[in-house]
């Protein structure tokens, strides 16, 4: 099973991810394939959000809520790693479809790395 995995955001609503095909990447030690991506660094380095959305460039990529997509290979299931508020289906739907998860058996993990630490309002 191909799937993306990566990392994402939503912003007013809209996805903003960086994925790669898993068939890309190695399985680690514990059976879970992971992108190599890191929310700080494509927020804050790399300027994810550009050229879409120019108002975030004064912002921290800790003020929107965000995740991580993984596959368990043993389990051959995506576990997606996501802040509480995302918990809706239309979130849900956004990321499965973008991570290429119809397919897929989804596993929905509510996870206190990916909380929102601002008053955005998110």
């Amino acid at each position: 099973m191909i799937i993306k995995v990566g990392i994402f955001w939503f912003y007013q609503q809209n996805l903003i991810a960086r994925s790669i095909a898993s068939s890309a990447l190695a399985v680690d030690s514990m059976g879970l394939i992971d992108s190599p991506f890191q929310h700080i660094t494509e927020w804050e380095s790399h300027q994810l959000y550009l050229p879409e959305y120019k108002e975030l460039r004064a912002s921290e990529y800790q003020e929107y809520p965000r995740g991580r997509v993984v596959f368990s290979q043993p389990n051959r299931r995506a576990i997606v790693y996501m802040d509480k508020s995302l918990f809706t289906s239309t979130y849900k739907q956004k990321i499965k479809a973008h991570f290429e998860l119809e397919d897929c058996r989804v596993l929905w993990k509510a996870d206190p790395h990916y909380r929102v630490f601002s008053d955005t309002g998110y």
